[in-house]
Protein backbone atom coordinates (compact mmCIF):
# COMPACT_ATOMS: atom_id res chain seq x y z
CA UNK A 1 0.00 0.00 0.00
CA UNK A 2 1.24 3.49 -0.77
CA UNK A 3 1.11 6.35 1.45
CA UNK A 4 -1.79 8.02 -0.09
CA UNK A 5 -3.85 4.66 0.23
CA UNK A 6 -3.13 4.57 3.61
CA UNK A 7 -4.34 7.66 4.25
CA UNK A 8 -7.36 7.44 2.09
CA UNK A 9 -8.01 4.40 4.03
CA UNK A 10 -7.83 5.80 7.45
CA UNK A 11 -10.00 8.51 6.45
CA UNK A 12 -12.80 6.41 5.28
CA UNK A 13 -12.25 4.25 8.72
CA UNK A 14 -13.39 7.83 9.85
CA UNK A 15 -16.02 8.26 7.95
CA UNK A 16 -17.51 4.65 8.70
CA UNK A 17 -16.63 4.87 12.79
CA UNK A 18 -18.54 8.74 12.63
CA UNK A 19 -21.75 7.44 10.71
CA UNK A 20 -22.16 4.08 13.60
CA UNK A 21 -21.55 6.43 15.85
CA UNK A 22 -24.24 8.89 14.32
CA UNK A 23 -26.63 5.73 14.26
CA UNK A 24 -25.69 4.32 17.52
CA UNK A 25 -26.64 7.38 19.13
CA UNK A 26 -29.65 9.03 16.71
CA UNK A 27 -32.00 8.72 19.98
CA UNK A 28 -29.67 10.42 22.07
CA UNK A 29 -29.03 13.09 20.04
CA UNK A 30 -32.82 13.55 19.18
CA UNK A 31 -33.53 13.83 22.91
CA UNK A 32 -31.19 16.41 23.59
CA UNK A 33 -32.07 18.55 20.35
CA UNK A 34 -35.70 18.43 21.54
CA UNK A 35 -34.90 19.71 25.00
CA UNK A 36 -32.20 22.14 24.03
CA UNK A 37 -34.57 23.49 21.17
CA UNK A 38 -37.97 22.79 22.63
CA UNK A 39 -40.88 24.26 20.38
CA UNK A 40 -38.67 24.88 17.46
CA UNK A 41 -37.68 21.05 17.72
CA UNK A 42 -39.42 19.40 14.19
CA UNK A 43 -39.18 15.80 14.96
CA UNK A 44 -39.94 14.64 11.03
CA UNK A 45 -36.80 16.42 10.68
CA UNK A 46 -34.98 14.72 13.20
CA UNK A 47 -36.11 11.46 12.19
CA UNK A 48 -35.34 11.94 8.57
CA UNK A 49 -31.59 12.87 9.94
CA UNK A 50 -31.56 9.72 11.49
CA UNK A 51 -32.32 7.55 8.45
CA UNK A 52 -30.05 9.56 6.28
CA UNK A 53 -27.58 8.52 9.28
CA UNK A 54 -28.23 5.21 8.67
CA UNK A 55 -27.76 5.15 4.66
CA UNK A 56 -24.88 6.80 5.22
CA UNK A 57 -23.23 3.84 7.12
CA UNK A 58 -24.90 1.51 5.07
CA UNK A 59 -22.96 3.13 1.84
CA UNK A 60 -19.67 3.68 4.08
CA UNK A 61 -19.98 -0.34 5.11
CA UNK A 62 -20.06 -1.26 1.07
CA UNK A 63 -17.62 1.02 0.35
CA UNK A 64 -14.83 -0.14 2.19
CA UNK A 65 -16.56 -3.85 1.72
CA UNK A 66 -15.88 -3.25 -1.90
CA UNK A 67 -11.77 -1.35 -1.34
CA UNK A 68 -11.01 -4.87 1.10
CA UNK A 69 -12.39 -6.89 -2.14
CA UNK A 70 -9.93 -5.02 -4.50
CA UNK A 71 -7.36 -5.17 -2.47
CA UNK A 72 -7.54 -8.76 -2.11
CA UNK A 73 -7.94 -9.20 -5.99
CA UNK A 74 -4.53 -7.05 -6.26
CA UNK A 75 -2.50 -9.01 -3.61
CA UNK A 76 -4.36 -12.46 -5.06
CA UNK A 77 -3.18 -10.84 -9.16
CA UNK A 78 0.35 -9.63 -7.78
CA UNK A 79 1.55 -13.86 -6.35
CA UNK A 80 3.86 -15.44 -8.09
CA UNK A 81 3.25 -18.81 -9.36
CA UNK A 82 5.59 -20.94 -7.14
CA UNK A 83 4.53 -24.58 -7.27
CA UNK A 84 2.90 -26.17 -10.66
CA UNK A 85 0.56 -28.74 -10.49
CA UNK A 86 2.84 -31.38 -12.60
CA UNK A 87 5.65 -31.18 -10.55
CA UNK A 88 4.88 -33.87 -8.45
CA UNK A 89 4.22 -36.06 -11.20
CA UNK A 90 7.47 -35.09 -12.74
CA UNK A 91 9.58 -35.61 -9.76
CA UNK A 92 7.95 -39.09 -9.98
CA UNK A 93 8.65 -40.07 -13.42
CA UNK A 94 11.95 -38.71 -12.66
CA UNK A 95 12.70 -41.21 -9.59
CA UNK A 96 11.02 -43.89 -11.64
CA UNK A 97 13.63 -43.62 -14.32
CA UNK A 98 16.25 -43.03 -12.14
CA UNK A 99 15.83 -46.37 -10.28
CA UNK A 100 15.14 -48.24 -13.50
CA UNK A 101 11.38 -49.27 -12.85
CA UNK A 102 9.08 -49.49 -15.93
CA UNK A 103 7.62 -46.86 -17.13
CA UNK A 104 4.17 -47.31 -15.92
CA UNK A 105 2.40 -43.17 -16.21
Amino acid sequence: MTMLDIDTFEKDNKILRAAMLKKRYANVIMKSQKQVLGKAFDEKKMKKKASLWEKQLQEEKVKLREREREAARIAIASMKRTVNFGDGLEAERDLMFMIGAPNRL
